[in-house]
């Protein structure tokens, strides 16, 4: 999970699009990126930046 958690807050910089792929290659096993998720979250917002989903980030009319 912490692999995860490293490589989005690496890619972190203004205007970036983190895209995690949530699941697994074989459908069994953890879901790493889903159980990363929060952190990741958490990491980003202390870093002054926010969150948006990919439905209001590709809405017409929105302010980013």
């Amino acid at each position: 999970m912490q692999k995860a958690v490293k490589r989005a807050l690496e890619a972190l910089k203004p205007g970036a699009i983190a895209q995690l792929h949530i699941g697994t290659l074989d459908g069994q096993g953890p879901v790493i990126d889903a159980q990363a998720v929060p952190q990741i979250i958490d990491a980003v917002r202390t870093r002054g930046y926010r969150t948006v989903g990919l439905r209001t980030l590709l809405a017409p009319g929105v302010t980013r």
